[in-house]
């Protein structure tokens, strides 16, 4: 049985209020119902989609309080120095700390809509080099994958080189083989599912159409592996 039942529907309004207060004192006066009212079914959540996680990457970080983010922000290196934020989010990637240029999926709650992802998570010139050669060598495994993940809804978010790369691939794909950094979305801004727990459901489905592309981009982080170490 689901423990997942659903958002309680003033959990947004929370979120944002406590992120227009900015206060430390109005934060810990909330901060035990925001936990159960956020963090606690985005826990859920994940513990819902760890065994189709596990299926798609064994070597995933499926340890829930590690997978949420946090409704307190780190500032200590940022130029945005607002202490809370009004998202929250799961992430279902290898350990970050553990693994170098890995993909990730993802969900996240916001004001207005929620989220579905996948894509890269960590880039540099050394990985997309890689990227590329097993782009290359693959074009029919990521025309699939990307056949997989636009069937779902989701939209590519390209951000790539200005000039072309050396190589051949096939017509339409160039964009994403010249990608510096690359993902997919999907986004709703029907809320319903969120609070009558249906939610579980377009992630599960949306989850499974995005597989192909996760373990396509894996094969990039795992000839890195093979040949940098972690």
């Amino acid at each position: 049985m689901s423990t997942f039942k659903g958002f309680d529907r003033d959990v947004l309004l929370m979120l944002a209020e406590n992120k227009f207060n900015d206060s430390k004192p109005y934060y810990e006066s909330i901060k035990e119902t925001l936990k159960q009212k956020a963090i606690v079914p985005m826990r859920q959540i994940c513990s819902e989609l760890s065994p189709i996680l596990f299926e798609i990457d064994g070597q995933m970080n499926l340890i829930p309080v590690k997978m949420v983010s946090r409704i307190r922000r780190d500032t200590r290196r940022a130029k945005n120095m607002n202490m809370y934020r009004d998202n929250i989010w799961c992430m279902f990637m290898r350990h970050k700390y553990e693994w170098d240029y890995q993909p990730c999926m993802w969900f996240e709650v916001m004001p207005g809509c929620y989220t579905i992802g996948v894509g890269m998570f960590h880039t540099d010139s050394a990985f997309l080099e890689k990227y590329r050669e097993v782009f290359s060598e693959n074009q029919g495994v990521f025309e699939s994958a990307l056949e997989s993940v636009l069937s779902a809804g989701a939209e590519p978010c390209i951000e790539r080189y200005a000039k072309d790369k050396p190589g051949t691939v096939k017509q339409g794909l160039s964009d994403y083989y010249n990608a510096k950094n690359l993902f997919f979305i999907k986004s709703s801004f029907d809320l319903e599912p969120l609070f009558d727990g249906t939610v579980l459901d377009d992630l599960k489905s949306t989850i499974a159409a995005y597989a192909p592309m996760y373990r396509f981009l894996l094969l990039s982080t795992e000839k890195m592996i093979s040949e940098k170490g972690r």
